[in-house]
């Protein structure tokens, strides 16, 4: 018997789910495709390249961007602090528009603007952005026309310049806080020995005070170059086609820069012996131990590289749902703790744990790191651990391919933007939800436990710890190392304690049940079903976000859940009936029993 309406009904829209994908066949050496799925992609005759894909969340809105491969690092020592000063002078005043007329322009549209809202200047980038309405099309226009003259038309007069120094030394002395101070001293500590090093994006106060116009041109005019952009449009637009055609329109007529200069490689020298650093800042929120360990930035071009970045982020979920758990303890040695990766630098990224802990914790909370990863080398992950984070894992692509109609436009721009800049392949979620359910089952904990391999203290290992009082000093960090390797060595960490969990909850099922009475409530689509034991179960289809069609309401006659003992939650969790609701499908199916449930309960 249908309980819930049939999949021609208007309420439930027809779409392919994620368990009738199929697996596709794996060639490792494959590659993957350098071409963006699902995005009209080009490039001008010019250079520029752009991306556009229309996409109605949220409605009759468009994120743009344009993104310049330059950023800090490209700095000469008297320029440490250029890129950034571009980057507010772009606002500022260009050839077509002077005085702050495209923040005028943003105001009048509605459009957010502000610091770190619509740039933001990095080592290795400057990316603008813009998030603007299309309900008129003039808008739209406008909007691409600010990137391009952000692209090559940004003046840069005395008066301008005057104009910006105090801005920008305001957000300088913003960056002077305790947390500027400390990221600054850990950013110089992370790249000692590179350029990255030496120039940071917010630069050097004597050159945001007197640099000179003709020096701020010079380094606009040297890296701004069309073969070193993207523009990137993604919004509720009729069709790609007509945005293509603006995009030409305002960005087509530029004149690219004959053999302009490459942009230079710096790479970050690698360390054997860990380096320390105990920053005691009386303004810090709290105590805090990060680990740090750099490798190469791989590149990601084969289904083999996929896999291995899909067993890398299995190794991350499964390292933290330890720390959670530890965190869980009794007078546990930090308050959180988690591991992660991130690519710091184009040449550069870091394996990187982070914990919070209580003041005086730091030495415990920083062994307390070291061991767990040290004990997984030894160990390795048991199956139980890497079967819940391939069923995670999976669960989030599933919900990720059920809610590909519902993804945001900025999320969209800010893909692009890595497909240009980082190079990472857009395949589409399709393919990747293809990839994932294929590749998934057949990753072991073998080899998820051998990413621990990278988290060693001597493969260019930063450690740093933070306190408002000084506790720990960085002897005592180094003895920590000493002590984990050391027992490592020995293999006298014993296995993780994994906890006894049983593979079913309710062991002794109930018998089943039947329908007394159905009633429709059809002027809200709802159907309530009164079952033999009294229990009342209500449901109702919705055509909310895809993955949310079908709620479940479950109402127990004469108990009233706002208070009760909990001497009588086992007895309900026994004889509890199940109820399982596929709204793509459109079946409800009652498992098992008829419920005989607590009787007379009224004086909870």
């Amino acid at each position: 018997m249908d309980l819930l309406p049939a999949e021609s009904s208007p309420i439930l829209p027809k779409k392919h789910r994620f368990r009738s994908l199929k697996l596709v066949n794996v060639n490792m050496d494959k590659v993957l495709s350098e071409t963006p799925q699902g995005v009209e992609y080009g490039k001008l005759e010019n250079g520029l390249t752009y991306y556009v894909r229309s996409n109605s969340k949220p409605k009759m809105r468009a994120a743009l961007a344009l993104a310049v491969k330059a950023g800090s690092v490209l700095e000469e020592e008297e320029e440490r602090g250029v890129a950034h000063i571009v980057e507010h002078l772009a606002f500022s005043a260009t050839e077509k528009y002077t005085n702050h007329d495209i923040v005028k322009f943003l105001e009048s549209i509605g459009a957010e603007f502000g610091a770190c809202q619509n740039a933001v200047t990095s080592a290795d980038e400057t990316v603008y952005e813009l998030f603007v309405p299309v309900d008129k099309p003039e808008l739209l226009s406008q909007a691409i026309s600010v990137l391009a003259e952000f692209s090559s038309e940004v003046r840069v007069s005395p008066d301008d310049l005057e104009k910006e120094r105090g801005a920008v030394m305001e957000e300088y002395r913003g960056t002077r806080n305790a947390n500027g101070r400390m990221q600054d001293a850990h950013w110089v500590l992370m790249m000692e020995g590179s350029k990255y090093a030496e120039r940071l994006p917010i630069g050097l106060e004597r050159v945001i005070r007197t640099v000179s116009p003709q020096i701020v041109k010079q380094f606009y005019r040297k890296w701004y170059h069309l073969q070193n952009m993207v523009v990137i449009a993604v919004g509720d637009f009729p069709d790609t086609q007509s945005v293509v055609e603006l995009i030409k329109t305002h960005f087509g007529q530029k004149i690219s820069a004959v053999d302009p200069p490459l942009i230079p490689y710096y790479s970050v020298p690698s360390h054997d012996e860990p380096r320390f650093s105990c920053f005691v800042e009386s303004e810090a929120a709290g105590s805090a131990v990060m680990i740090s360990c750099k490798m190469p930035v791989e590149e990601l071009k084969t289904v083999k590289d996929y896999r291995e970045l899909l067993t890398e982020s299995m190794f991350f979920h499964a390292l933290n749902q330890r720390f959670f758990k530890i965190s869980r303890n009794k007078d546990p040695p930090y308050y959180s703790c988690s591991a992660a990766a991130d690519i710091l630098v184009r040449p550069v990224k870091a394996y990187i744990m982070t914990s919070s802990c209580k003041e005086k914790g730091t030495v415990e909370a920083l062994e307390s790191m070291l061991t767990e990863v040290a004990r997984v080398r030894i160990h390795g992950f048991s199956e139980r651990e890497i079967s819940v984070v391939r069923a995670l894992l999976m669960s989030e692509i599933e919900s990720a391919y059920l809610e590909r109609d519902q993804m945001q436009s900025t999320s969209l721009r800010d893909e692009y933007l890595q497909h240009f800049l980082r190079n990472e392949p857009v395949v589409g979620i399709e393919y990747e939800a293809q990839l994932q359910k294929t590749l998934l089952p057949h990753i072991s904990a073998s080899e998820v436990s051998k990413y621990s391999e990278k988290f060693r203290t001597s493969t260019s290992c930063v450690v740093k710890t933070i306190e408002p009082r000084a506790t720990a000093a960085v002897d005592d960090l180094k003895a920590v190392v000493m002590k984990i390797n050391s027992l490592e060595r020995e293999k006298s960490l014993p296995p993780w304690d994994d906890e006894n969990i049983p593979e079913e909850i309710v062991c002794a099922k109930p018998d089943p049940g039947h329908i007394i009475e159905q009633l429709e409530y059809s002027n809200i689509g709802a159907t309530e079903l009164i079952l033999s034991n009294g229990m009342r179960v209500c449901y109702k289809s919705t055509d909310f976000l895809d993955d949310q069609g079908s709620h479940m309401g479950v109402c127990l006659n004469s108990l009233r859940m706002n208070t009760f003992h909990v001497q009588w939650v086992q007895p309900l969790l026994e004889k509890l009936v199940y109820l399982v609701i596929d709204h793509q499908s459109s079946w409800i199916c009652l498992l098992e029993k008829e419920l005989k449930l607590v009787q007379n309960l009224e004086h909870i």
